[in-house]
């Protein structure tokens, strides 16, 4: 049986990884439905418990980007 290591990104990690990707703030909260401001105070750690529905959008647009690189 293989065993897969799970790379757990905080909120700040995921968002520092799409803005590595190329995306602006703006871009990420049109993309996510989080507001700017949301993603700034998450970027900078002022905000490290956000609500479970923005961690999944984040996860979802790293997926979406993962994704779409590895085409």
């Amino acid at each position: 049986m293989e065993h897969f290591a799970m790379i757990e990104l905080t909120p700040k990690d995921m968002v520092q990884s799409l803005i590595d990707a190329g995306y602006t703030q703006s871009q990420i909260a049109e993309a996510t439905g989080v507001a700017q401001s949301s993603i700034c105070r998450l970027l900078t750690g002022v905000h490290t418990d956000p609500r479970i529905s923005t961690v999944r959008a984040l996860e979802n647009m790293l997926r979406t980007v993962g994704e779409s690189k590895k085409a």
